[in-house]
């Protein structure tokens, strides 16, 4: 008993751990922008993996105990996704712990993939870096997520967390609207009509619209259908949801209960409960309607449409439901959506404070109202709510899209740029389509693989991201991860579904899974689903009256004799007492365990005549001893072995588990450790050369960008810096030796072209220049400058009387010319609908024109 009280200790300070560091990794993601900026994330990367290290050494020590006593920290650690204690209750089928296991492996298996290309030389050395810390805290999040969500403790609170983190960004976002809140980047403007109907669209803490747009659909939908299935058919509900297990966490099922009571008193009490209960559910879906509507975002309205559209299909009884719960917050959000737009998501903090309040307890109380009313009307009365309900859903429709019609109907110059990253995007993943080539691929590639002067750092679409950095072999593992995820939401919670769907489908048009948040998001929901998985199969064992009787439980009693007997005399604990004797015999003669007491000897008798009892020695020993677990020595080879074959030791079996264990354990702290040093690294790097930037002597400029570069030398924009505050020589050598980590970088190049087109190489320089413009092809500053350079240095060739060499480099400085010509009229033929870069001949190339013709016509 006290070793089983010490396991359950030690298991629940793990669940506190995990959950300790789940809520860090939320928290994390709201502040630091969703985790879009590796470069902020250095400092809670550093935090973080030096705590998962400290867990692995934590879970080794479990293996220890494991090994030791049969159980443990360690045992549970590996159990905890299959069940508390040893007993398999999340994967009762060999297809859900399957899926599971691809959930968890698959993050690794991408993590494995980019240590590959960073020792192999990818593109982007520091981008590999990048890609490989984010994949290390994804891994590890959905690990620590999926344990706490199946322990007693974590999953009672995991809904919590989750709601408090979409509370978090759609309440930060409103009161920011209202001046409530200070976030300088909360809003974003445009003056074009095809990227925001009014001019300002709400981006909250993850500073684009798009993105958050699909973040509080997420949490929407979420939160729209747990309510539908709350409010759906009890019994339907019950059996293919796991309706009563849903919502903030805490269901106050204990409410519900005492409303069913027959006392006045309880019965008033209960009501009270269940309307909290209701109003709890109720309560987040307008924050999060306003918000996804002042995003403004086409995608995140459509996928949340057809997330919705494609579970309604395969559950159709929670249409009605779902229309009664989502009308009031929808058509509330939509007035608020109205209001706001006009004044430019800028208003007075108490005016938008009291609208904001007062829209909100509106949709909360119509809300509440409909979704009972539903539930207990009938016939012409039900119809009648549920038309009021599609009714508010229309107009809340009709008000947005009235609104926002131009840029629905009318032709979208984002979209056909999207277009036009794909193609080109799928141009590049072609030369390397199996394996990629490292992290951040596009956005160190994208400015040589593009066919127009487009601006876009970001692909747009996650799929296409992924094959880019991994190749086939990376796409086909995150495919079947979501496959892995979808299956299992869809056994254990379906209602959890819409979100999912919401994140696989924006993320094809956008570039969501750049945000670490996303990913976070997506380990999260499966997690959910096994918490409510595991919290209805705890309710059912708690609550048995709910299921059939099981014959154990039941008794008869004689009302003569006063003897009371099992109803199934078959029953291995049952025992009948005889009241003269007082002698107690079991009811089935053959169960080992069942003894009788004789009471003039007052000795306890084993029923099964296999086991024997002395009561002088007050000993009880088996009648057969092969049966016994006892065990012979051999004295030629000192090795133990048990006396009956058929009854071995299990602890040889369970050896390779805990061997397994201990590799599971070794190589999560070993990643951790690295990850934690590269982290580390890359953060005082970045420190240092924020403090250059910031700094205005030179020599302390230096001093700072060559501390960075020693704590982080694939950094080619400190490389860049530090370079131009050096000598020629000095400069060069640096150069090229960060082009070893990003070899194919186009500011690198030109960086070395400018150094040779101020020394006396003309042939260095014209191959640099050549690199360069290969690599950023749409850029006027260069094609000029270089143009200009090489005039600059015929001129000087050929008054130093180097005639050969001076016309060389005119010559050269005039093909240059030629070619920047034909591209510019190139593009110009295509018109300048994608023309962002404003590619074009300019009048400085038209001058430097004349100046290369007058010098051709001397010489």
């Amino acid at each position: 008993m006290w070793r089983f009280k010490k396991d359950r200790s030690l298991e629940s300070l793990t669940a506190y751990i995990c959950g300790a560091l789940v809520i860090a990794a939320g928290v994390g993601a709201c502040l630091l922008r969703g985790f879009f900026f590796t470069e902020e994330m250095y400092p809670f990367l550093t935090l973080w993996f030096v705590l998962c290290c400290a867990c692995s050494l934590y879970y080794l020590v479990g293996v220890g105990a494991c090994r030791k006593s049969g159980g443990g920290v360690g045992a549970d650690a590996v159990r905890g996704i299959t069940g508390v204690n040893g007993v398999s209750e999340v994967s009762e089928v060999s297809g859900e712990n399957k899926a599971l296991r691809i959930l968890l492996s698959v993050p690794l298996i991408i993590l494995s993939l980019y240590v590959i290309h960073w020792l192999r030389g990818p593109l982007s050395s520091q981008g590999t870096m990048n890609e490989m810390l984010r994949w290390g805290l994804y891994a590890s999040f959905a690990l620590l997520v999926c344990f706490w969500a199946v322990n007693r403790v974590g999953r009672r609170i995991v809904n919590v967390t989750w709601s408090m983190a979409g509370m978090f960004l759609s309440m930060s976002a409103l009161l920011a609207v209202c001046g409530v809140v200070k976030l300088p980047f909360a809003v974003a403007y445009s003056n074009s009509s095809e990227v925001s109907a009014t001019g300002v669209r709400l981006a909250g803490l993850m500073e684009y619209p798009n993105a958050f747009g699909a973040v509080m659909a997420v949490f929407l939908l979420e939160r729209l259908f747990a309510v539908a299935v709350y409010y759906g058919e009890p019994k339907k509900s019950v059996n293919m949801l796991g309706a009563r297990s849903v919502g903030l966490g805490m269901e106050c099922a204990e409410a519900e209960r005492r409303s069913k009571g027959a006392g006045g008193v309880e019965a008033e009490q209960g009501k009270a409960g269940s309307t909290t209960a209701a109003l709890l559910r109720l309560l987040p879906l307008f924050p999060y309607t306003a918000a996804l509507l002042l995003s403004e975002s086409r995608g995140a309205w459509l996928t949340a449409a057809c997330a919705c559209a494609a579970v309604l299909l395969w559950k159709r009884q929670l249409i009605a439901p779902l229309l009664a719960a989502g009308a009031a917050p929808v058509a509330a959000a939509a007035l608020l959506y109205r209001q706001l737009a006009r004044a430019g998501l800028a208003v007075e903090p108490v005016p938008g404070l009291l609208l904001l309040a007062g829209l909100w307890a509106g949709a909360l109380l119509a809300g509440l109202w409909l979704c009972r009313r539903q539930r207990s009307a009938a016939g012409t009365a039900r119809a009648a709510m549920l038309a009021l309900a599609a009714a508010g859903w229309t107009a809340a429709g009709i008000a947005v899209l009235l609104h926002v019609r131009e840029r629905i109907t009318g032709p979208s110059s984002t979209v056909s740029a999207r277009g036009l990253f794909y193609r080109d995007a799928w141009r590049l993943a072609a030369e390397a389509p199996w394996l990629g080539r490292g992290g951040e691929t596009w956005r160190h590639a994208y400015l040589a693989a593009q066919s127009r002067p487009y601006v876009g750092s970001q692909v747009h679409n996650g799929y296409l991201d992924i094959l880019l950095n991994l190749g086939f072999v990376g796409l086909a593992a995150i495919l079947l991860m979501l496959l892995a995820a979808g299956w299992l939401l869809a056994t254990k919670s379906p209602r959890l579904l819409p979100p999912f769907l919401v994140i696989v489908l924006h993320s094809v048009v956008d570039f969501d899974w750049s945000y670490g948040l996303f990913w976070l998001l997506l380990f999260w929901l499966p997690a959910l689903a096994l918490a409510e998985d595991k919290q209805k199969h705890q309710s059912a064992l708690t609550h048995p009256q709910s299921e059939t009787k099981l014959p154990i439980q039941s008794t008869s009693t004689n009302p003569l004799t006063n003897v009371t007997t099992p109803a199934n005399p078959l029953i291995a604990q049952s025992t009948f007492t005889n009241p003269l004797t007082n002698v107690t015999t079991p009811a089935n003669p053959l169960n080992a365990q069942s003894t009788s007491t004789n009471w003039l000897t007052n000795v306890t008798i084993p029923a099964n005549p296999l086991i024997t009892h002395n009561p002088l020695t007050n000993v009880t020993t088996p009648a057969n001893p092969p049966i016994a677990n006892s065990t012979s020595t051999n004295p030629l080879t000192n090795v133990p072995t048990p006396a009956n074959p058929l009854i071995a030791n299990s602890t040889p079996k369970k050896q390779p588990q805990i061997r397994l264990r201990r590799l599971i354990g070794t190589a999560a702290c070993c990643y951790s450790l690295m990850l934690g040093m590269l982290s580390f690294h890359a953060a005082q790097g970045e420190k240092f050369f924020r403090q250059a930037i910031m700094s205005v002597n030179p020599s302390v400029k230096v001093e700072l960008l060559q501390q960075s570069l020693g704590w982080n030398p694939r950094s080619p924009r400190t490389a860049i810096a530090l370079s131009r505050l050096l000598s020629g020589e000095q400069s060069v050598s640096l150069l090229r030796q960060s082009l070893l980590y990003s070899p194919e970088n186009a500011s690198l190049s030109w960086e070395l072209a400018e150094r040779w087109m101020s020394s006396d190489h003309p042939g260095a320089a014209l191959y640099w220049i050549g690199q360069s413009l290969r690599l950023d092809k749409y850029n006027n500053a260069k094609w000029v400058k270089a143009i200009e350079g090489m005039l600059l240095m015929g001129q000087k060739k050929l008054a130093e009387g180097n005639r050969k060499e001076g016309l060389v480099c005119v010559a050269s400085g005039n093909e240059l010319l030629l070619e920047y010509r034909k591209l510019a009229e190139e593009e110009a033929n295509k018109g300048g609908k994608h023309n962002d870069r404003e590619f074009q001949m300019t009048e400085q190339a038209d001058d430097l024109s004349r100046r290369l013709s007058m010098l051709a016509l001397r010489f």
